[in-house]
């Protein structure tokens, strides 16, 4: 997979952890899950770019790639990429009766990640990788057992120690290590310390947290 997110003709320097952090995600996304299979979620990863591709449209006015995955499905996987600001408990209830949490959560893993990873390429001015090929096999169902009813919209794992952002998804724990494995090579300084409050790099960790808030306003982002 060597030849995937090869952004040194962006012109810019990309930390090969960086790189190697996007090449195991798309790999990642192609293998079946807890409970999607690899057809399904490569689906949702293309029916999420699609969206957030069109977010300045209106959403009646949008089209959208054939797929056959569960209504309740194509509309977490459009909303959460596109329209993340309607998003409330209503929805949410609605959305996970329709699918339960463990799915939920698992469409949600999958958009952040080709949300965040799109969201570079386009940064550095490249086009976004093609999306893989999905592969075979059964869905695992695994689930965290020890997890509570903590006040969000899914149980999160209890007791815990660390950043909520960190144990968002951790009812699923492949799609919270889908998620995490990103937020610590991309957001955190020089691929890691997530809980450090001093980083070494280019940006100072309250530089870095200023700049999230501000992206976070700019989003209308509920969290």
């Amino acid at each position: 997979m060597s030849h995937l997110f090869d952004y040194q003709t962006s012109g810019f320097a990309v930390r090969e952890s960086i790189k190697q952090a996007h090449r195991s995600s798309w790999d990642v996304i192609a293998k079946p899950g807890s409970f999607w299979t690899g057809e399904e979620r490569v689906q949702i990863a293309e029916q999420a770019r699609s969206a957030r591709l069109q977010r300045s449209e209106l959403p009646f006015n949008r089209n959208y790639p054939h797929s056959n995955l569960p209504d309740g499905a194509l509309e977490v996987a459009r909303t959460i990429a596109a329209d993340a600001k309607r998003i409330n408990p209503k929805w949410a209830s609605e959305q996970i009766a329709l699918i339960e949490s463990g799915p939920y959560v698992e469409i949600s893993s999958i958009v952040v990640t080709i949300t965040a990873i799109d969201a570079f390429s386009e940064a550095l001015g490249r086009e976004h990788e093609a999306l893989p090929s999905p592969q075979t096999g059964q869905t695992t169902g695994e689930q965290n057992p020890t997890v509570a009813d903590i006040g969000g919209y899914v149980p999160m794992m209890e007791p815990w120690q660390g950043p909520n952002v960190a144990r968002a998804l951790s009812l699923v724990p492949a799609a919270n290590a889908l998620f995490m494995s990103n937020v610590q090579q991309m957001y955190a300084s020089n691929g890691g310390g997530f809980s450090d409050m001093v980083w070494d790099g280019p940006l100072s960790r309250p530089q870095a947290e200023l700049l999230a808030a501000r992206v976070s306003s700019v989003n209308e982002c509920f969290y």
